[in-house]
């Protein structure tokens, strides 16, 4: 095992009071990693890690990107979510899009997603997978309407009395 060391980007009261500010557990952790390298000189990564419940991998990658970074390093880092340059469209014109389909779908013209899907294409003149509208539905939270299994005012009793006494009618074939 390889002992720690980390630059002097930041001291160690400035180190804590970053620590503490955090809002995150998962930024609070990290930051716990390096004050705990920094106050701890000569202390090995295992048991840096068995202290703080992390694995050792986590504990060298948070040190070598504070180091190489500087104290700014947490800024760079991003957790999932959508990435502007890879997306079709930003949330604001999908949102822009689908007020102009809203009218349509509330009078009925609009019945299957494919009329959705062509309508979006001839607006970013882009083929779209069936996927992307299914996730652009979801992500506005827009749901799938089917007609209902029968009618809410109809007699089940009158139905099935319906079934049992109507006469039949056979036919032969010609």
């Amino acid at each position: 095992m390889r002992t720690l060391k980390i630059e002097p980007h930041l001291s160690e009261t400035e180190l804590k009071k970053v620590m503490n500010s955090q809002k995150t557990v998962r930024d609070f952790k990290d930051w716990q990693i390096l004050y705990s390298v920094q106050t701890n000189p000569g202390k090995q990564a295992s048991s840096i890690s068995d202290i703080l419940c992390v694995t050792i991998n986590k504990v060298y990658k948070t040190v070598e990107k504070y180091n190489k970074l500087g104290a700014s390093w947490k800024s760079n880092i991003t957790w999932g979510g959508r990435r502007e340059k890879r997306c079709i469209m930003t949330i604001e014109k999908e949102k822009e899009f689908l007020r102009g389909v809203e009218t349509d779908a509330i009078k009925g013209r609009i019945i299957t997603y494919q009329q959705i899907k062509s309508k979006l294409e001839a607006t970013i003149n882009r083929n779209v997978s069936d996927d992307y509208i299914w996730d652009l539905f979801k992500r506005h939270k827009w749901s799938k309407k089917e007609p209902r299994q029968s009618h809410p005012q109809a007699d089940k009793v009158k139905q099935e009395e319906y079934k049992k006494n109507s006469g039949r009618i056979w036919q032969p074939n010609h």
